[in-house]
């Protein structure tokens, strides 16, 4: 076996060593401390981080867009103002204002600027809950999004902003709905709701009761709390969450109107391509809608009552004042041509409900605020007032038209999308004139021509 004993080498160098250790420690004790600023100064070097300095005011960022006509939504259509951003917000709108120095400015002179719209739904324009962590803010989709001047949509449960390149502002709100499996097909669910509504009532009923004993007992005994469904159900009763359910027939909005009527929760239904029918009783309980204008449901001839969709559905619910947004049948982005049916097309999708005889201030209004109101942002987005989040798309002509291009679209105060700085369609009507020539086509497509 070999010895493992430290060579006589070895212990001598380490001998050697030990008085030059001792010196130094000794140097480091008689040391005087830096300065506490030094200190931080050299810390924040080692961490690699900028620790913000308290005493340090923040700068304001301003951006300002002059010369459009600016359409409000809910106030009136105003010819040329500058509308003030600051910090991601609209700080002030009107004629010869003051711009703060460093004020990046956008002149939209020519061109007609809305609201950022609001999609509320949507795939793959943002990632899965949760969207800050699963989005692709660079992701091709989103910015055809934004290139159709949609700003707001909602993913799973969620409305997050198409904030392109930064998180910042990303998610507005979450747990928007709860969402109900409700059928005519499913009776015994249908009976389970209604029994979970009517606990949850009774609790309400029993807590009050017991409100009252324990001015005269305090040891009374609370009721025991609703838990899984029957908890649901008492935050439905409580306007605490707002009921989501896709239904289409008549038969299954009457039923869910009535029960929304008798218990007083909030209720959103998507689909309601028989809406028209039953108009009345959905507005008689406070119904809001998501509808599709060119949804087609044929008439059942079997029956001998109205059925089936009508091209006039949103006329007829926007004249007995129910609210509605408007969405496409396909909440994706597609490039399926001038008439698709996804979000590319989201403002077409509303002028098919002006073809059913809806006012276009109404279908603008539903892909815009009312859309907002329903998600319950509205106080952030879907109109252009002071205090509300600069959010817009700045369009070349009438947003129903079938022709119109958006030109930029605002997010935060920020230009998220400029469509001659972004290649995939800069070469259509580059001036926003519609009488402009086609653009070079270098593919021989003509029948008889040379390849």
């Amino acid at each position: 076996m070999k010895n493992q004993t430290p060579t006589l080498g070895f212990t001598i160098v380490c001998l050697l060593l030990i008085p030059w250790f001792e010196i130094r420690a000794a140097e480091e004790k008689t040391k005087p401390a830096p300065p506490a600023n030094e200190a931080k100064d050299s810390a924040e070097a080692d961490s690699g981080k900028e620790t913000p300095d308290p005493g340090k005011q923040p700068i304001d960022r301003y951006f300002a867009i002059t010369g459009s006509t600016v359409h409000t939504i809910t106030g009136p259509v105003v010819d040329g103002p500058t509308v003030l951003c600051k910090n991601g917000k609209i700080a002030e709108i009107g004629h010869d204002l003051r711009l703060p120095k460093n004020t990046e400015i956008l002149d939209a002179k020519g061109y007609h600027m809305y609201p950022g719209l609001v999609a509320i739904q949507s795939q793959g324009i943002l990632g899965n809950e949760p969207p800050e962590d699963n989005t692709d803010l660079y992701n091709l989709s989103m910015t055809l999004g934004l290139a159709n001047g949609i700003t707001t949509a909602v993913t799973g449960n969620t409305a997050a902003k198409l904030t392109f390149g930064t998180v910042e502002g990303h998610v507005l709100r979450q747990n928007l709905f709860h969402t109900l499996q409700y059928s005519t097909e499913n009776p015994d669910g249908r009976r389970k709701f209604r029994e979970s509504l009517e606990r949850a009532r009774q609790y309400l009923r029993d807590l009050d009761d017991h409100e009252k004993k324990k001015k005269h007992d305090p040891k009374s005994k609370p009721p025991t709390a609703p838990k899984n469904e029957d908890e649901k159900a008492l935050k439905l009763l409580k306007h605490e969450l707002v009921a989501l359910a896709t239904v289409n027939t008549a038969q299954a909005l009457n039923d869910l109107a009535g029960l929304a009527e008798q218990y007083g929760f909030q209720l959103v239904v998507q689909g309601a391509a028989e809406g028209w029918i039953v108009a009345p009783q959905m507005a008689r309980a406070g119904v809001r809608a998501c509808i599709t204008p060119r949804t087609r449901r044929d008439r059942d001839e079997r029956t001998n009552h109205p059925n089936g969709s009508s091209i006039e559905n949103a006329r007829i619910l926007h004249e007995h004042g129910i609210l509605f947004a408007i969405i496409p049948s396909s909440t994706g982005i597609t490039t399926m041509g001038l008439a698709g049916r996804d979000l590319m097309h989201l403002p077409m999708e509303a002028a098919f409900a002006v073809r059913g005889g809806l006012p276009d201030e109404v279908a603008v209004r539903a892909i815009t605020i009312d859309a907002a109101r329903i998600l319950g942002i509205d106080h952030h987005v879907g109109s252009i007032e002071v205090g509300k989040d600069a959010d817009f798309a700045i369009v070349d002509g009438d947003l129903l038209h079938y022709m119109t291009l958006v030109r930029w679209a605002i997010v935060n105060g920020r230009i998220a999308y400029d469509k001659q700085k972004d290649s995939l369609l800069d070469h259509i009507r580059p001036d926003g004139q519609r009488d402009a020539p086609p653009p070079y086509d270098p593919w021989p497509r003509r029948l008889g021509e040379d390849w």
